[in-house]
């Protein structure tokens, strides 16, 4: 009880030291003067802020010659800022993946550097052992738990736009922030809790609802891994999954006009289970009754009392040749660490471990989904961007830009459609501010099948700058070619020539 004592106490020391902080390096991040020439990398050093330490400034030279300044914010909030020699005048802050622990910037991946952008990252104020499914850090430390929900994004940015303007001389044109899984939920987080941080958000295959998605991870393991003394074999096989996702193309796959292994909207795909049903004993490329309830979950999500806690999981990521189901919520060995057989295996148990029940022997045999909701209620309001009203952000001209593949198999597709929806209809009018583009065939992020090329912060910088909201964009695929996607709810249907490798092929409707 001591330890949960001081972590509240922890917890409410790094709000109100937050706030204070970041409106101190709002003052100077913001204050007038006249333009200063830009300063030599090493005096970047003697960079001085209320509760910022600087530990490095140091040139380098790739993937462009730039001045890379590494710091400290209070206890743990490390960050790093990449200063290019030839700026276009703009700042991008970039997220962070699964439970973060290391300095990251999602943008980097993004060209971000190469086209200019002053950029920063963060650890969000821990380090993690144990890699990205590493909760081991957030055990007794309720101030961890905030910056890593939202308060180090917002510090980093505010000390970052301070440390732009001493670089260069002038305060950065635009700020916008760029992050995808984890990356996506701080991208929320910003626009809903700081919505004067940033001119315009990217917010790609946000973790939008944690319970909902620690609920749906526990469940699905439950249910390939009844018995925890076997870990190593999953509910359904290799060859049940192939099964599966051959049923699901030769049903569903010519829905847009074209059979080319991607669907375009796989909420319109429905399958009779029981067709693959075994027709004696189990055998791998059949379903069992045990294997049909397995799959059920996946699709429906978890049940509570027979009604939905959560969304569940479109079909077109079942094959395990596609990287889909199998890493994420079906089995491969030792994908998140020996004796954790799945991603959503590391995650919840990790975030039930360390997050909730503060015990690490706790195991995923005991998870009670109708006890979850009231042991989350301070969790899910530090770390969830529920609130559909954005009228903060949208009110000073924000523009927000989400995206999310299809065929995801960590965070359902339909949580961020769910979202969207729920914010059209709060107020119509933020489609004018917010577009949702769907990639069929997208996994995680990015791979699979489908087109997951897409210059999205070229598109957001356009329309932050003034440019028409985005209706169409162009993905391409790892293979070449590519193909039209459209903003949300429309989508696009092939015009019915050529090979589907090429926009002008697919019509928006």
């Amino acid at each position: 009880m001591r330890r949960r004592a001081m972590g509240y106490a922890a917890f409410y020391r790094a709000i109100r030291r937050s706030f204070a902080v970041s409106a101190a390096l709002g003052l100077l991040a913001g204050a007038a003067g006249s333009a200063q020439a830009q300063q030599a990398c090493d005096a970047m050093r003697t960079f001085s802020a209320p509760d910022v330490r600087i530990t490095a400034a140091a040139s380098a030279t790739s993937p462009v010659p730039l001045c890379k300044v590494d710091g400290v914010i209070g206890r743990e909030i490390n960050f790093s800022l990449w200063l290019p020699e030839t700026w276009n005048g703009k700042f991008v802050m970039g997220g962070q993946g699964g439970y973060a622990g290391r300095v990251e910037s999602q943008v980097l991946a993004m060209g971000a550097l190469e086209k200019g952008y002053a950029v920063a990252g963060t650890d969000t104020g821990h380090v993690a052992q144990g890699g990205g499914t590493d909760g081991s850090w957030a055990l007794g430390n309720l101030e961890r738990i905030v910056n890593y929900g939202h308060v180090a994004i917002h510090r980093v940015t505010a000390t970052a736009k301070a440390v732009v303007q001493a670089r260069y001389g002038r305060a950065a044109e635009k700020a916008y922030f760029a992050g995808c899984s984890n990356g996506g939920r701080e991208a929320l987080m910003s626009a809903q809790r700081y919505p004067e941080d940033f001119d315009a958000i990217l917010a790609g295959a946000p973790a939008q609802d944690i319970r909902g998605v620690i609920a749906t991870f526990m469940t699905i393991t439950r249910a390939m891994y009844p018995d925890p003394a076997h870990v190593d074999a999953p509910t359904l096989s290799t060859a049940d999954q192939e099964a599966l996702q051959k049923a699901v193309l030769a049903k569903c796959d010519a829905a847009d006009g074209i059979s080319d292994g991607v669907l375009t909207d796989p909420t319109t795909c429905t399958i009779d289970l029981k067709t693959l049903a075994c027709p004696g004993a189990n055998a791998d490329g059949c379903l069992s009754r045990q294997e049909i309830a397995a799959v059920e979950t996946i699709t429906k999500g978890p049940m509570l009392a027979g009604t939905p806690y959560h969304v569940g999981f479109p079909y077109g990521a079942e094959g395990i040749a596609r990287g889909g189901w199998g890493p994420w919520l079906v089995g491969q060995p030792n994908v998140a660490g020996p004796g954790r057989p799945t991603l959503a295996y590391g995650f919840g148990v990790d975030f039930l471990r360390y997050f909730v029940k503060q015990d690490p022997t706790w195991s995923y045999t005991a998870f009670d989904l109708s006890t979850f909701t009231a042991e989350t209620t301070l969790l899910q309001a530090t770390l969830s961007p529920m609130d559909p009203d954005l009228s903060a952000f949208r009110g000073r001209g924000g523009k927000l830009l989400m995206y999310h593949g299809w065929s995801d198999p960590a965070l359902s597709a339909l949580m961020t459609t769910r979202y969207f929806d729920a914010v059209m209809t709060r107020d119509p009018s933020a489609a004018g501010d917010v577009r949702l583009f769907m990639l069929p065939g997208v996994l995680h992020c990015a791979g699979g099948p489908g087109p997951d090329r897409v210059d999205f912060l070229g598109a957001l910088d356009a329309w932050a700058r003034g440019g028409p909201a985005p209706a169409e964009l162009t993905a391409g695929f790892a293979t070449g070619g590519g193909r039209k996607v459209c903003a949300h709810p429309k989508k696009a249907f092939f015009t019915g020539s050529g090979d589907g490798k090429s926009p002008d092929q697919f019509e928006c409707r």
